[in-house]
């Protein structure tokens, strides 16, 4: 049975659920010990659980145990660390009139993840003062396993699997001219601007992860069309390059770069009531909408 995992508000609260055979289920009555609550609590365990839903017979899920209409959240409420790497495509440095080569050292920043992750619907804020705000689709990896100085082969087994995940961003914010350089906090690092889902896709599923589609659409338009091929730094070592500099944990998430196609290369930017439809080849799709904001009153 093919499947992913996610969240989804059921009475106010965060529920772990399994999207499967053209619907949600709650996952605490499809898999007998897992407990209630959302899919965070359950990363520490997810080989146990991984196992046990790969064995489930091929069978319609059980009626009680479907969720109708459901409202779906991030997948993880929320992990401790949200990393992003940056310059790591090939097409998005030319398109920025980049040499398209590695980097001597992979560009990685941290993201405040309880208030920038959304999961999908009309969950995008644009605020008041942004004229630029800008879109990047990226493939985000979950992890399931700590990781400290791994090796490549180390971080490989440490996923989890994946999700969608679009880097939000405003490119008037990021203040090249300062003294002290470009502001990541208020250009890339505010509320709302990390959704990420629907749901993830265990890493067993995913074949060949540096050999994934990726397509964004605005409004409709396609934007962004590439592939996990023309990355420079693989997904493996951009994971083992962290832990060496930071331990990740179990539930940690990893924005792993975006192709080209972002609204800097075109100076066509989002404004509030734009819909955003991210696709990843056998993730998933993200679907997102932008609204603005008002100056707080003085």
């Amino acid at each position: 049975m093919e499947y992913a995992l996610g969240t989804v508000l059921l009475d106010s609260r965060p529920v772990a659920a399994l999207a499967a055979q053209n619907g949600w289920w709650r996952l605490d009555r499809v898999v007998a010990d897992v407990a209630e609550g959302g899919l965070r609590a359950m990363m520490p365990h997810w080989s146990r659980l991984i196992g046990t839903l790969d064995h489930l017979p091929d069978e319609p899920l059980p009626a009680a145990a479907r969720i109708d209409q459901p409202r779906v959240l991030a997948p993880l409420l929320y992990p401790n660390k949200l990393v992003c790497v940056g310059a790591v495509y090939r097409d998005h440095l030319e398109q920025m009139n980049l040499p398209a080569e590695r980097w001597e050292k992979m560009p990685l920043f941290l993201r405040p993840p309880t208030t920038s992750i959304v999961g999908p619907g009309r969950t995008i804020r644009i605020p008041w003062n942004v004229s630029q705000f800008d879109w990047e689709i990226e493939l985000a990896v979950v992890l399931a396993q700590p990781l400290r100085n791994a090796t490549e082969a180390q971080a490989v087994a440490a996923i989890a699997g994946y999700t969608v995940g679009i880097d939000f961003g405003a490119r008037d914010l990021l203040d090249r001219g300062s003294a002290i350089g470009i502001d990541l906090v208020r250009a890339k690092a505010q509320d709302s601007w990390a959704p990420m889902g629907p749901c993830i896709r265990p890493a067993g599923q995913i074949a060949a992860p540096q050999d994934l589609r990726l397509r964004l659409w605005v409004n409709g338009e396609l934007k962004q069309d590439s592939t996990t091929a023309n990355m420079l730094f693989p997904i493996a070592e951009q994971l083992a390059t962290i832990s060496h500099i930071i331990s990740l944990e179990p539930g940690d998430v990893v924005f792993s770069g975006s192709p080209a196609g972002s609204a800097r290369s075109e100076s066509e930017f989002l404004k509030p009531g734009d819909r955003v439809r991210a696709e990843i080849e056998g993730i998933g799709t993200l679907e997102v909408e932008t609204y603005g904001d008002e100056p707080e009153a003085q």
